[in-house]
């Protein structure tokens, strides 16, 4: 059973996380598929889950790549060592946040960049390039944040 750190001066929800080694694949692999359950479980009403939000400070987390907030064939993607390679210079800000670690803080606005393109390792050590747009940019864009020790409330507009 995952517990979710909170608070917004939690010392592990601002820690910087380290990449994950090839020896620990195995171990950060099955954390990963615990996080996405942990996601796809609608009773715990999140979109992405970050390791640092379940206690661990290391470069990993689950997405769910949704396209709107109608989409219901979207898929819940593990993220291993994720990289932002390029972004669009169009930011957009009118995507409501809220986050599973700040359960009692306002939801609020963040300029993000409306499309990106990253590089990630999935749980079998392949790696993987997307291209994602709005919303799914959006998720994707805050989970990297927690695992660079920032929360969305540090970049409220």
């Amino acid at each position: 059973m995952l517990h979710i750190e909170t608070g917004k001066d939690n010392q592990i929800l601002r820690t910087i996380c380290e990449p994950v080694k090839k020896s620990e694949w195995t171990k950060y692999a099955k954390l990963g598929r615990e996080m996405r359950d942990y996601i796809k479980n609608p009773l715990n009403a999140g979109v992405g889950l970050a390791a640092p939000q379940v206690g661990v400070t290391k470069r990993i987390m689950v997405v769910s790549l949704m396209r709107d907030w109608e989409d219901e064939s979207f898929s819940t993607v593990i993220m291993i060592n994720p990289e932002i390679l390029v972004t669009s210079s169009e930011t957009i800000c009118d995507i409501e946040e809220g986050c599973l670690s700040l359960p009692k803080t306002k939801k609020g606005y963040v300029a993000r960049y409306k499309d990106i393109k990253l590089r990630y390792f999935d749980e079998s050590m392949k790696e993987r390039i997307l291209k994602l747009s709005w919303l799914a940019s959006v998720i994707v864009q805050h989970e990297i944040d927690h695992l660079n020790g920032e929360l969305y409330i540090d970049k409220l507009i």
